[in-house]
This record gives C-alpha cells, sequence and structure tokens, in this order.
C-alpha cells in the first residue's frame, strides 16, 4: 500500500471514529443506532484487518478468523441491545 492509500484510510478510519463517537454523544436509543454502531465496527476493523494488518494477502485461514472476528463482535452488539436485559439479570452480582 502506497503511503497517499494508507493515509486516505487513516483520515477515513479517524471520520468514522469521529461519527462513532458523535453517535455515542448524542444519547441515543434503539435499533438504528445500534446497527449504525454495528455497522462502523465491522466497517472499521475490516479496514484495519485490510490495510494496515496487510491481511489481504495472506494465508487464507488466518484472514478467514480475522474476517470472523469482524462479523462477530458487531454481532454480539446487536445481541447485547436485543437481549441487555437479560445479560444483565444473568450477570448482576447478588
Amino acid at each position: 500500500m502506497t503511503i497517499a492509500a494508507a493515509e486516505r484510510v487513516w483520515v477515513l478510519l479517524l471520520a468514522l471514529t469521529a461519527a462513532g463517537a458523535l453517535l455515542g454523544e448524542t444519547g441515543g436509543r434503539g435499533w438504528a443506532l445500534t446497527l449504525t454502531v454495528a455497522l462502523l465496527i465491522a466497517l472499521k476493523g475490516r479496514l484495519v484487518i485490510d490495510h494496515y494488518m496487510g491481511m489481504r494477502d495472506a494465508n487464507r485461514t488466518i484472514r478467514r478468523v480475522l474476517y470472523a472476528f469482524v462479523v462477530v463482535l458487531p454481532v454480539l452488539v446487536i445481541l447485547s441491545h436485543a437481549y441487555g436485559a437479560v445479560i444483565a439479570r444473568i450477570t448482576a452480582i447478588g
């Protein structure tokens, strides 16, 4: 990856991070926010894996494990939104 391409990806990651922080600061709730955050997580993860970790040309097994991780994290965010009360009840101390 060239320096210019790395800088473009870096600026995009900064913009996505700022967008996520802005969304978090709004105090919003609901599925739209949760799905947007999950999408941001997936997109940023994929950008980091492909452009900064150099996994685009790596061993297929390693690449698939990392790509699976980028899918699992947003799914966990969505599940925590859907079942937050249940998770809180299960993990409560006392």
